[in-house]
């Protein structure tokens, strides 16, 4: 266990925990925990609100915070914050209306969207890997990069989302959010400094350049066995995908040219996550890399040519920092280090309003051609693409 994660366990321990039950269908939900919080709180208080609902009830929880005077700054100087777990919406147009209900109120720096995947190590250590290292700052471009690859596997099923699920699929679960925050955050420029408005302004910029490629670039497809599921829940069948394989392209003059993929499903082979950064091919020589490893591990490796003693043979060789030699098993998660941020305010690693508008959009152009991209049925714990 390492330092950090010693305090964070420390402060928990001394955490007090009150609970009340209350639906937020119902009218006089507020006016509970608006008795509830009055009853327990100290006067000078800060307050995070922490929204692991659907999205659909938004609205209605922010309203009844309003209307029982639950949204504001406390006037001692405590703060109040909200924070909203994905989906932030099902498209561009019911995200834009829940960001227009929820502005109503809450104020777009006292919003947190939150996205997990933004808490782990690797995905956090992307920007100092690019931005302080000049090995890595100049050859992330198209001058070397050949293609890019996202990479976000489970050896499970949908399990208990299976209704939630069936109405989504993958790539609107996965994409949207985890793999194309991760996506902006490689191809993204170097930002003036590291304030969170200067990472959030690069990350558009990024966003907004990028294209979803031809048809023949996509696969899409379901596992065998959920039929099974939906049957045995009485949940009529959308064709719902279980795994999305999407192309795409950034057109600009850093990345134009290179393809990249995001890849993703349930019931493959294993569970791995990984950004692989393959550099462009000499002769017929092995391909360099570079491996980000996402899940289960969180190392990085640098795949490179060397020749083998005693021999003009050339073979690959891994350069790799072991995250869990370096620094422990027990760094803190993703969600441990993204709820500190709220309580320092640290907007760095959240996804802000007009991020979230781009992923949607380059979703929409995803959806309009879905009914044509090649859709495969695959076996459980197989590989869709072979």
């Amino acid at each position: 266990m390492n330092g950090k994660t010693k305090e964070v366990k420390s402060k928990l321990e001394n955490v007090r925990i009150k609970y009340l039950r209350a639906d937020f269908s119902q009218k006089d939900s507020g006016k509970k925990l608006k008795e509830f919080l009055d009853k327990y709180e100290d006067k000078e208080n800060d307050r995070i609100y922490y929204l692991a609902t659907s999205y659909k009830l938004f609205p209605n929880i922010v309203n009844e915070l309003k209307i029982n005077g639950l949204h504001k700054n406390n006037k001692s100087g405590g703060f109040t914050r909200i924070v909203f777990e994905k989906p932030f919406g099902n498209d561009l147009d019911s995200s834009n209306e829940l960001d227009k209900e929820i502005h109503k109120v809450f104020s777009e720096d006292q919003i947190f969207r939150i996205d997990h995947y933004l808490g782990k190590d690797s995905i956090q250590n992307i920007n100092v890997l690019k931005f302080t290292n000049p090995l890595f700052l100049n050859i992330l471009n198209s001058k070397f990069v050949s293609k890019i690859e996202v990479i976000v596997d489970e050896d499970i099923g949908v399990g208990n989302r299976l209704a939630f699920y069936n109405e989504t699929g993958t790539i609107k679960d996965m994409i949207q959010n985890h793999l194309l925050q991760v996506l902006s955050l490689i191809l993204m420029d170097k930002p003036k400094d590291f304030s969170a408005e200067s990472i959030h302004n690069e990350k558009v910029k990024v966003l907004k350049k990028i294209k979803v490629s031809e048809i023949k670039e996509h696969l899409i497809g379901q596992y065998l066995s959920y039929k099974n599921e939906l049957e045995k829940n009485n949940i009529s069948d959308f064709k719902t995908e279980t795994f999305a394989k999407i192309g795409l392209t950034c057109d600009n003059e850093i990345w134009k040219g290179v393809k990249i993929y995001l890849k993703t499903g349930k019931k493959l082979p294993k569970r791995y996550g990984q950004i692989v950064i393959i550099l462009n091919k000499i002769d017929n020589l092995p391909e360099n890399k570079i491996i980000i490893d996402i899940q289960p591990e969180q190392d990085i490796k640098l795949i490179v040519n060397t020749k083998k003693p005693d021999s003009d043979e050339i073979s690959e060789i891994s350069l790799d920092f072991m995250h869990s030699k370096r620094f422990g098993v027990n760094t803190v998660g993703g969600y441990e280090e993204l709820l500190e941020d709220v309580i320092e305010n640290d907007k760095r690693l959240f996804t802000r309003s007009d991020e979230l508008m781009e992923s949607w959009r380059i979703i929409e152009n995803i959806e309009k051609i879905k009914s044509k991209i090649k859709f495969v049925y695959y076996k459980d714990g197989s590989d869709p693409e072979n």
